[in-house]
């Protein structure tokens, strides 16, 4: 990569962060900050403000990073490619936000809006970056209707996360709202599960060339593995003790993405079976 290209994909990743920045400063009435925080370290010496900085540099380079690693591979031209990743990476930010109003009883307008000063940029992100290097595929996708497999490969994810989730929530591994919001942490892990199998599917097809286990392990741990952690690190970024917690989070829904994963690919359909339900997102 040239350095001409290095500038253009470092302003875009700035611009996009300074546009998060900016979106949160305007919907900070509907930010959820407790009254007294446990401010962690970081944000104890450089303030509230500074570490939510950081945490947007920082996540917003893992998804660049992980965009043009893969951009090759992902179906599509030029921007329809990032537009599938920007859409999948701000659908997993927003469904994730919206975990709050389970976990800590906010409201849920409160955590759509704030979530979206996320999902904005990053789709914006996905999309300018498709810009910068466009590619190709050497495969074509039906544009034809939904299958009813699509739904069945959805329900893998949302089934299994749902399982797997309410087993760490049970034991007391992962906090939840289980005992005080049983009826939102239910909804909310159904529809976290139904979008980690919607991002699967849209950008799936990009695998169609690679083996099994190759496929599996590329979105668990780099696709969905990087965002995932890096949104998860605002938490122990500002506040104290959330570290493990995130650790452990990070280990149960990678251990059930990857279940997940395999069932889908090995008993829903081929790789060019699913590549064909991406055309929905384009």
């Amino acid at each position: 990569m040239n350095i001409h290209k290095r500038i253009k994909i470092s302003l875009i990743v700035v611009s996009c962060v300074l546009l998060d920045v900016c979106l949160h400063m305007f919907t900070t009435p509907y930010g959820t900050m407790p009254d007294n925080p446990d401010l962690s370290f970081i944000a104890e010496v450089i303030g509230i403000e500074a570490t939510a900085t950081l945490w947007a540099f920082s996540a917003f380079s893992v998804a660049a990073f992980v965009f043009l690693r893969i951009r090759k591979r992902i179906p599509g031209e030029g921007v329809k490619k990032g537009l599938r990743y920007g859409a999948s990476v701000a659908l997993l930010w927003l469904s994730a936000m919206i975990e709050g109003v389970s976990l800590f009883g906010n409201p849920i307008i409160n955590e759509i809006v704030v979530g979206l000063s996320d999902a904005i940029p990053v789709f914006l992100l996905g999309v300018l970056l498709g810009f910068v290097k466009p590619g190709t595929i050497p495969a074509t996708y039906s544009t034809s209707g939904l299958p009813v497999r699509k739904h069945k490969a959805i329900f893998f994810f949302a089934a299994i996360f749902f399982a797997g989730r309410y087993l760490a929530y049970t034991i007391g591994a992962i906090k939840s709202g289980i005992q005080e919001r049983p009826v939102g942490t239910s909804m909310w892990t159904l529809l976290m599960g139904m979008a980690i199998g919607t991002t699967f599917i849209w950008l799936d097809a990009y695998r169609n060339q690679k083996l099994l286990r190759q496929r599996i392990a590329e979105f668990t741990l780099f696709v969905f593995g990087m965002n995932w952690l890096s949104f998860l690190m605002f938490m122990p970024l500002l506040f104290s003790g959330y570290i493990i917690d995130v650790l452990i989070r990070m280990a149960v829904d990678t251990t059930l993405v990857t279940i997940a994963s395999y069932l889908t690919i090995s008993t829903v359909g081929t790789s060019r079976t699913i590549g064909s339900w991406n055309s929905c997102i384009c």
